[in-house]
């Protein structure tokens, strides 16, 4: 008797559960603190005397950062400065003052303060991890330079937003030590129109047993890029105490395909799969 032939497990017929993008998290924590297009035009009022003192503050929180010991050795600025790195810091340093003062609170600004959580957990350029308690002390001291320029009346909105943007600062920050959990490791990366979503191979950890499932909702989460070309959201409902609350799933694009280690996981057990620590996995669009 012939065996049977297996049944395919295509990657988009399965919901999965991810944390929100970083632009739907910022208007609903933006909306929680009451930071709306009035408040922002508060906010406007103390755009011209805060950027007449920004420069100023870059350079004062830098040498801050250089002079207090705990941090110089965070960024590998015991002894000496780097001056190319130095430059690149406070470059990054200024534009995000700048949109601060914009009162930016646009989708790719989002995705901009989102991708430096990454860089803080050592996922930059230099690889360097900056312990989290810093990066939250140092907004609190651009926090206390603006109470020298803003008034009292607008500086909780300030605080609100910059508080927002620490939350979701913090969100890249977790979903990148989230890729460093786990006893087995993999190497993910990507081909065709799906490489620039994810142009260099990482690394994650998963779970001992752990199976594509568990390493694709690491790497989703952490790169919000592959996310955008490769899903489509999903409406659904849970029940929460009694109330039926609407959710927002997340699915494969028709005829994309996760390969391990050259073969399509469809013909495996789909995202159940399992996976050891050398395998690689790959996310392959359609039109390669």
């Amino acid at each position: 008797m012939a065996t049977p032939p297996r049944t395919e497990r295509p990657v988009w017929t399965q919901a999965l559960d991810l944390p929100p993008l970083p632009e739907a998290q910022m208007r609903e924590q933006l909306a929680f603190v009451g930071l709306d297009e009035t408040a922002k035009r508060q906010m406007y009022l103390d755009g011209e005397p805060l950027l007449r003192h920004a420069a100023d503050w870059v350079a004062a929180a830098y040498d801050h950062l250089s002079r207090f010991a705990p941090t110089a050795k965070a960024l590998g600025w015991e002894g000496r400065v780097p001056e190319d790195e130095l430059y690149l810091r406070r470059t990054f340093f200024s534009g995000w003052i700048g949109r601060t003062i914009g009162v930016d609170t646009s989708d790719e600004f989002a995705r901009y303060l989102f991708h430096a959580g990454r860089v803080h957990a050592g996922y930059g350029p230099d690889r360097r991890f900056v312990p989290p308690e810093w990066v939250s002390l140092s907004l609190t001291l651009i926090l206390r330079m603006f109470s020298t320029v803003v008034p009292a009346e607008r500086l909780g909105l300030w605080t609100s937003y910059l508080g927002v943007q620490q939350e979701v600062m913090r969100a890249g920050f977790e979903a990148a030590l989230e890729l460093e959990k786990g006893r087995t490791v993999v190497k993910v990366d990507a081909l065709g129109l799906a490489l620039p979503a994810l142009p260099e191979p990482l690394e994650v950890r998963i779970p001992q047993g752990g199976t594509v499932l568990d390493a694709v909702l690491k790497v989703l989460a952490f790169r919000p890029e592959l996310r955008d070309i490769a899903l489509e959201p999903v409406q659904d409902a849970e029940e929460h105490a009694g109330w039926m609350e609407e959710v927002t799933r997340w699915r494969f694009k028709p005829r994309w395909a996760l390969l391990k280690n050259g073969r399509d996981v469809a013909y495996l057990e789909g995202l159940a799969t399992r996976l050891k620590t050398g395998d690689t996995l790959t996310f392959l669009p359609p039109g390669r």
